[in-house]
């Protein structure tokens, strides 16, 4: 569960609970059968009061918390991943650097520089949007978008790093992916060493697996 700060749109505090009885959580969130409870849900005192009645142990969730979604193996880094925290991040300077990147008009991409355009305006943070056509077989594809739209958030002073990110994508066009561009990548992106070891070596674990399993 998670409290979401109106200023940013992000969760500014969360609390973990376990939920055994599937059924009695769709009955809380008023979740058919049929949707997947992979998504995220608003919630208010009454729904707060039902899922700490249901939680393993019971419990009695802060008033403050208003959102809920569903556990996912990435909060198992031992750090904080920046995905969903990148404006909090900035704001505090705890991040130089955030990118966003989809076919446009997109909905969650157009809400995301909406949450940023305030601190941008006042001067807080820099943005950069580039837009790039479609190429004849991805227009076919795509029907009903424009391109692709990537929108990059910088620190003021750290504006350098869109170039040499612009700069990575352009080298891994070329050449593929590798661990040494994900470390770049990741320090561009504010990750400290010690971070992108953990995910570099935790992605190599990945792929010996799935070697060894033949997959």
């Amino acid at each position: 569960m998670q409290e979401i700060d109106l200023a940013t749109g992000s969760p500014v505090a969360e609390a973990r609970i376990r939920v055994s009885d599937l059924e009695k959580l769709r009955e809380v969130l008023e979740c058919g059968s049929d949707i997947p409870l992979s998504g995220s849900w608003h919630l208010d005192q009454e729904d707060l009061q039902r899922l700490g009645a249901i939680s393993n142990p019971p419990c009695d969730p802060d008033s403050k918390l208003n959102r809920i979604e569903s556990w996912h193996p990435i909060r198992e880094t031992p750090c904080l991943v920046h995905t969903n925290f990148e404006l909090p991040s900035m704001l505090e300077g705890r991040k130089p650097l955030a990118v966003f990147h989809d076919a446009y008009p997109t909905e969650w991409l157009t809400e995301t520089i909406e949450r940023f355009d305030p601190f941008v305006r006042c001067g807080r943070l820099t943005c950069c949007i580039i837009d790039t056509p479609f190429t004849e077989a991805e227009q076919a594809r795509f029907r009903g978008f424009q391109g692709w739209r990537r929108a990059f958030f910088s620190l003021p002073g750290e504006e350098w790093r869109v170039d040499a990110f612009l700069l990575l994508s352009e080298v891994t066009a070329r050449t593929g992916w590798s661990g040494a561009l994900e470390r770049m990548e990741g320090s561009l992106l504010g990750y400290e060493d010690w971070q992108n070891d953990w995910w570099i070596e935790r992605g190599a674990r990945r792929v010996q697996g799935k070697h060894s399993s033949g997959k």
